[in-house]
């Protein structure tokens, strides 16, 4: 009789196993799977002259998106610090503009949290330290899955343009527009009337 009853037992523990497995694998996992995204992904909301920056950092995949939308308009641009590659997204212009980054003009990967936490502790805005001027080549990209996930989805479905930077003194470069990234940086973007 006790043989049966701990026989009884022991079938139930073998039937409910796999549930208990999984019921104690998700106590542990969860916190831990909790912890790695936020390990993983960052995003701070910066006040820059009355208007506002977000700027989301992926550790993981060294990505960082900085975005800025305003009554006048909205732009975001990419940073892969992986590839190398960063992209500008600008409305209303509809256009998306791809480019090697300048590593030594941008702010460091691992420097970007220190320049957000710098920005909200400032009483007023101060223009950007440096700046890197780019001219756009008429040629559409049409593989916009070579340059990686974010950047494909960051320019999907708009006119994207190559984008090279220039140095010097440049007196033809067209109509420009000027992006103040975190106070840090200037995206100067240049065209002539006829580019779109």
């Amino acid at each position: 009789m006790i043989y049966s009853a701990f026989s009884s037992i022991s079938s139930a523990v073998r039937m409910h196993l796999p549930i208990l497995t999984a019921v104690l694998l998700g106590l542990i996992l969860t916190p831990a799977l909790a912890d790695y995204h936020q390990q993983t992904e960052v995003s701070k909301k910066i006040s820059i002259g009355g208007t506002y920056q977000i700027m989301t950092i992926n550790k993981k995949w060294l990505v960082a998106s900085i975005e800025q939308k305003t009554s006048y308009g909205y732009w975001k641009t990419i940073w892969n610090y992986d590839t190398g590659f960063m992209a500008t997204k600008v409305l209303p212009e509809s256009a998306c503009y791809i480019s090697i980054m300048n590593r030594t003009e941008m702010p460091s990967f691992d420097s970007l949290p220190q320049l957000a936490a710098d920005i909200r502790n400032q009483n007023h805005p101060r223009t950007p330290t440096k700046e890197i001027t780019f001219t756009l080549v008429k040629r559409v990209i049409r593989d916009l899955e070579s340059y990686g996930p974010d950047i494909f989805s960051t320019c999907k479905g708009l006119s994207t343009y190559v984008a090279y930077e220039v140095h010097g003194p440049q007196f033809n470069l067209g109509s420009c527009i000027k992006l103040d990234v975190l106070q840090y940086l200037a995206l100067t973007y240049c065209h002539n009337g006829d580019f779109v």
